[in-house]
């Protein structure tokens, strides 16, 4: 058997996660650390092959430093595969000028309550 195809909602909530930690020029080693998860993790949540809990949303949220409706402005709502809404980048306008590549990211840890402070 082949694998499904994300739900769009998985996919969207994971672009928003990509989104967010971009703009805050947080590594995704950063981020793994921070949940206690491998890179791989992080990346199957950010391509929606994952799909995140409740519990490690809020906290995804709280290290970013966001609410956690933050991930699903905008969203579109279908009961599975991948919308058109979702295939076209809703809500994701001006990501790519966050996510290029080749940027130094300064050292952070994570501080309850405000998220990554540099060090």
């Amino acid at each position: 058997m082949g694998r499904s195809l994300p739900n769009s909602i998985d996919v969207f909530v994971g672009r928003r996660i990509r989104l967010r930690r971009a703009m805050l020029e947080v590594g995704e080693g950063e981020m793994a650390a921070a949940l206690g998860v491998p890179v791989g993790e992080i990346r199957k949540y950010e391509k929606g092959e994952s799909r995140v809990s409740a519990r490690r949303l809020e906290r995804i949220a709280e290290i970013l430093d966001v609410h956690f409706s933050f991930f699903f402005e905008d969203a579109p709502f279908s009961t599975g595969g991948s919308s058109e809404t979702v295939k076209r980048g809703a809500g994701m306008s001006g990501a790519s000028g966050f996510l290029s590549k080749g940027r130094r990211r300064p050292i952070r840890r994570v501080v309850p309550g405000r998220g990554f402070v540099k060090l």
